[in-house]
């Protein structure tokens, strides 16, 4: 029997526990805009997303080989989304590197945080809407 959760339903649910991590590490960067040699980290959304959504599902750690799952230091809290996936995190370079060495352009990783914001959105709306289609297709069913 087919399941009445299909695959558009769990790509939504993939795409905002992706969103979601993202928008933790975007943050992360803006609260370490003035750490020395803090370097700007983020998930390549459209690879992570493919990569959770095939079959054979998401890798355990971010840093394959560390043990890390994203993080610099074990006391660290690891970047997992809700459903366990931990997404691989990069380093990436804003072209705006200061004395410090730190990479942290603000006014770039609030750009970025609100595009994020606006996305993960539209996704939970999307999702929002096929529970809501099925929803009525159990409630008016039976009539």
């Amino acid at each position: 029997m087919k399941s009445i959760f299909n695959s558009t339903i769990n790509l939504l649910e993939n795409t905002l526990d992706l969103r979601a991590s993202r928008h933790r590490l975007l943050q992360s960067n803006i609260a370490n805009q003035e750490t020395p040699g803090y370097r700007a980290k983020d998930i390549n959304f459209e690879q992570e997303l493919k990569r959770v959504s095939s079959p054979a599902g998401a890798a355990p750690e971010a840093f394959p080989g560390t043990g890390m799952n994203g993080r610099t230091n074990s006391a660290h809290i690891p970047v997992i989304t809700e459903r366990g996936m931990a997404p691989r995190v990069i380093e990436r370079s804003s072209g705006i590197e200061g004395f410090d060495s730190n990479s942290v352009g603000v006014e770039g990783e609030m750009v970025k945080l609100s595009e994020n914001t606006l996305k993960y959105n539209i996704s939970a709306k999307m999702l929002k809407g096929r529970l809501n289609m099925i929803m009525t297709a159990i409630k008016e069913g039976g009539r």
